[in-house]
């Protein structure tokens, strides 16, 4: 409970107590935020891809492959 009185203390100075951030940012820094956002679309599309036949399955929308070519070897 000294714990959550404490955070609630320091969260309303935070927000009630204005603090002026002097700071200057240069365009590589637009650059870097730029590249890290691309990388992760990036990154969340090759994740996609390779599960993309299980995400379906999950879903329902696909059949199992598996069963399919099991029950076409037994004919």
């Amino acid at each position: 409970m000294k714990q959550y009185k404490f955070s609630v203390v320091a969260l309303m100075c935070l927000v009630l107590l204005p603090i002026n951030a002097f700071a200057y940012l240069d365009p590589g820094t637009g650059s870097a935020m730029l590249q890290g956002i691309l990388g992760a679309l990036a990154a969340i599309a090759m994740v996609l891809k390779l599960y993309w036949h299980r995400l379906l399955r999950l879903l329902g929308l696909r059949k199992d492959v598996i069963k399919k070519e099991a029950e076409s070897d037994k004919k």
